[in-house]
């Protein structure tokens, strides 16, 4: 299980623009240097070397050569820092400061405003977020309903937060705008869930009038053989996201065609859906293939699915502590 930010390294050379053309000489060559790769960008203004990988070290350092030591990163930049991929398109990131305290728009930065109480604020290798319940807190209030969804499925799958502690923080925050709103989500949260476009389809399915799927479903045949692991499955059908590049290659595609078929023998229905799906189909069409196949699923022979043991992978996070907890010992 990972600490995330607790033991990361902090002697990474992260550069502004300006330095890294300095260092190489000019503004073509660093142009350059970002097209051959010998230098990346992880996030607007703050660039690494090729070696580095994006991990929540190189992140972590990024984001304190760009934000002041007293803002706290926020929303879902700062689950982005604990290396959980949810940042949006735009990679904008999300800042929060204190009441009183005055922040400078600069590109990439949306600055905001709150109340800050130890209770749901974080420290790591010099870099001060908010914890993973009041990220959750905070998007839920701004986002629709599935992408606030879509995010704590994301928190919690990735250990990062719990429910528990997504509850603690919503009790804090009522009086809060759309709080209400960021409540109606937590009915709806799937700690299971592998996936943002995952997540989506299941809400799109939901939204539309259909039983909540059950999500990563594991099926095994009567001799206790893995036949594999579903994304989302409901009354007979499995039903699965298929976004990855990697599909293309020969090798996986031979293996998701064995697996099809193993399925397939347990008298499972199979249905895929893309991104298309989920962003431009309506619900009231997807929703329908997905009752078609149901009903085809009614027929087929199911007695030699059977269940086994679940072969989910534990959370990768534990939640942070906050300067809360920090203190609290030493005032016991």
């Amino acid at each position: 299980m990972v600490a995330a930010l607790h033991d990361l390294p902090v002697d990474i050379e992260v550069l502004t623009w300006r330095e890294l053309v300095k260092k190489v000489g000019s503004r073509r060559l660093a142009d350059n240097a970002l097209v051959e790769g010998l230098w990346w960008r992880v996030l607007r203004d703050a660039y690494v070397e090729w070696f580095h990988d994006d991990t929540p070290a190189v992140r972590v350092s990024a984001l304190r050569k760009v934000l002041p030591p007293d803002v706290a990163l926020s929303g879902r930049a700062a689950l982005w820092a604990l290396g959980v991929d949810v940042l949006s398109k735009t990679g904008e990131l999300d800042v929060t400061s204190p009441r009183g305290r005055h922040l400078e728009r600069r590109p990439g930065v949306v600055p905001h405003i709150a109340a800050l109480p130890d209770s749901e604020l974080c420290e790591a290798n010099g870099l001060l977020l908010v914890s993973a319940a009041r990220a959750f807190v905070d998007v839920a209030r701004r986002e629709s309903l599935t992408e606030a969804v879509a995010f704590g499925d994301a928190v919690l799958r990735s250990g990062a937060g719990t429910l528990d502690q997504f509850r603690e923080s919503l009790d804090s925050a009522r009086g809060l705008r759309n709080v209400t709103a960021a409540r109606a989500v937590v009915p709806h949260l799937e700690p299971r869930s592998e996936s943002l476009m995952e997540s989506r389809l299941r809400m799109k399915l939901v939204l539309g009038g259909l039983p909540r799927p059950e999500a990563q479903f594991d099926m095994y045949d009567e001799h206790g053989v893995h036949a594999g692991r579903g994304d989302l499955h409901i009354d007979g059908v499995v039903l699965e996201y298929d976004g990855r590049e990697e599909r293309l290659k020969k090798s996986r595609f031979n293996a998701d065609r064995r697996r099809r078929s193993r399925i397939a023998e347990l008298g499972l229905e199979i249905r895929e859906f893309t991104a298309a799906d989920v962003y431009v189909r309506s619900s009231v069409s997807l929703c329908a293939e997905v009752l078609r196949a149901i009903q085809v699923a009614k027929g087929r022979d199911r007695r030699r699915l059977c269940s086994g043991r679940d072969t989910l992978p534990a959370p990768r996070l534990r939640p942070l502590m906050t300067r809360a907890d920090v203190e609290r010992p030493h005032a016991a």
